[in-house]
């Protein structure tokens, strides 16, 4: 297949560009910069369509958004074009050349007692409000959406992720506050490529989360992470995400999704979040 990516260049994008061209597909990179990829300015709609049409694509996977919480509650507005108009501009463009669209979402739509299913979104800051706006938008054009979460080895030059953070963390022995009241359920990076693959391929339209099983605080995740690598960790610190002082903006405290409609639809089993991280750490210990 021909696959146009929007956020080629991100994190996430930055891995899923070569797993998707090592599944002997055509990855082509939507970019803002014609350097960087296929100009494509997401924001205008007509050049997006204009542009889509001349790539041709038969899946179109958009990563694109902003992702920085506390931003998105200062700059609102920047936040709705991002999150909603961008995404409102390639699911038409998608829809009219006729490609599926596969649009990555976000955990934080939740805020639940129990592992929430699809139905059970909350938002509650500008950032997840915005997400699920974006949601609505690319349902329009018949998307995937996979809501999820990820952490693992990041090969962007300058973004890390919260693995990468760890392990600098753990490297150094430096002092750090875990989280013990914040709970998710995430996917390595690699494996989520793969499940991104899978939307590709299968054209399944809706929204499903895509997670692991057996959320955990990002506490536990912290010090799993680190007996996974066998480091010591007696300088991470258990606190409330409140008593932390680190955040301003409001914050859901539990982001653990069922994702059991996605493995029936699909017909995969999704993996545990020890395994996923146990596969983490062999990523970073390879290059170690």
């Amino acid at each position: 297949m021909k696959v146009l990516v929007f956020g080629a260049s991100g994190m996430l994008g930055s891995r899923l560009m070569p797993y998707l061209a090592g599944q002997g597909h055509v990855a082509v990179a939507a970019s803002r910069s014609s350097a960087n990829g296929i100009e494509i300015d997401s924001s205008r709609k007509a050049s997006t369509l204009e542009a889509m049409r001349t790539v041709s694509p038969d899946v179109v996977i958009n990563l694109v958004g902003l992702t920085d919480v506390e931003r998105c509650e200062s700059h609102p507005k920047q936040a709705w074009q991002a999150n909603v108009q961008s995404v409102e501009n390639i699911a038409h463009a998608s829809r009219v050349i006729d490609a599926h669209l596969v649009h990555l979402s976000t955990d934080q739509v939740y805020d639940n007692p129990t592992p929430s299913v699809e139905d059970a979104a909350s938002p509650g800051n500008c950032y997840a409000i915005t997400k699920y706006a974006g949601e609505l938008a690319a349902l329009q054009g018949g998307a995937c959406v996979l809501r999820t979460n990820f952490f693992g080895v990041s090969q962007h030059a300058h973004r890390r992720s919260l693995t990468d953070w760890l392990l600098s963390a753990l490297t150094e022995q430096r002092p750090v506050q875990v989280f013990d009241d914040m709970y998710f359920s995430p996917l390595n990076m690699t494996t989520l490529c793969g499940f991104i693959h899978q939307a590709a391929n299968f054209k399944h339209t809706g929204i499903f989360n895509v997670g692991s099983h057996g959320a955990m605080s990002k506490a536990d995740f912290a010090f799993a992470f680190a007996q996974a690598l066998a480091m010591p960790s007696g300088h991470f610190n258990r606190v409330s995400a409140q008593d932390s002082g680190l955040l301003k903006a409001w914050r859901p405290k539990n982001m653990g999704m069922d994702s059991g409609l996605f493995e029936t639809t699909f017909q995969i089993q999704l993996p545990s979040l020890i395994a996923e991280i146990e596969c983490a750490a062999k990523e970073y210990r390879a290059q170690l």
